[in-house]
């Protein structure tokens, strides 16, 4: 336990200066990455993924998804739920403000309880499947399966939802930019990998809530 006159250049470093740098790429890289996607990719699907869909997928797959990994499949479900819940209100504060809700005589969306529900299946899922494991392949098929489990319940409650959100026909469709089912999985697959990828990154120096077997 450091005392209050114990400071050394680390905490500078790893305390201030290295969260502060993460801070600001998770803020600018959506405004600096948007436009180059959109020049590699005129369908604008990568774009969807990692800029407009960014908060979705850190707060409702990614974080739940490592916790699950990192940790256990309580801490994952429970990840689930807090960083789920505070997209829902976000959503839900979207909504309103767009009057969605006046309009069609409602006071919230069945897709917003999706979010959290998601969210904790995927966190605990991950985290039920892997068993306390730093295997990189176990990992990454639980955070494959999680998230997937995970995407279909959010998709079916976004397909009852009375807004019309999703849609059969748009589950089919061959417009890739307009399949839902394409566009929900495919940010969850491509995090399936990446997520497992730093929780082994943790794994091996040590970085983890529980001791490594």
């Amino acid at each position: 336990m450091a005392s209050w006159t114990d400071w050394k250049l680390n905490d500078l470093i790893w305390s201030i200066i290295i969260p502060c740098i993460v801070a600001f790429l998770i803020i600018l890289l959506p405004m600096e990455i948007s436009p180059i996607l959109k020049d590699l990719d005129s369908s604008g699907i990568l774009n969807i993924i990692f800029t407009d869909g960014l908060a979705e997928a850190i707060l409702v797959v990614g974080i739940p998804l490592f916790a699950g990994l990192i940790w256990n499949k309580w801490a994952g479900g429970g990840a689930g739920f807090i960083t789920a819940s505070i997209y829902a209100l976000y959503v839900n504060d979207t909504f309103a403000a767009a009057g969605a809700f006046a309009a069609n005589g409602m006071v919230g969306d069945i897709s917003n309880l999706g979010y959290v529900v998601c969210a904790m299946l995927t966190g605990y899922i991950a985290g039920s499947l892997n068993r306390n494991s730093f295997s990189f392949r176990r990992m990454m098929v639980a955070g494959l399966v999680a998230g997937i489990i995970g995407g279909m319940f959010l998709l079916w409650t976004q397909l009852i939802s009375p807004f019309g959100m999703v849609t059969v026909d748009s589950l089919f469709t061959s417009n890739l930019t307009e399949n839902n089912l394409f566009l929900n999985l495919l940010p969850r697959l491509i995090y399936g990998i990446l997520i497992p990828l730093f929780a082994t990154l943790f794994g091996w120096f040590g970085i983890t809530p529980r001791q490594m077997t």
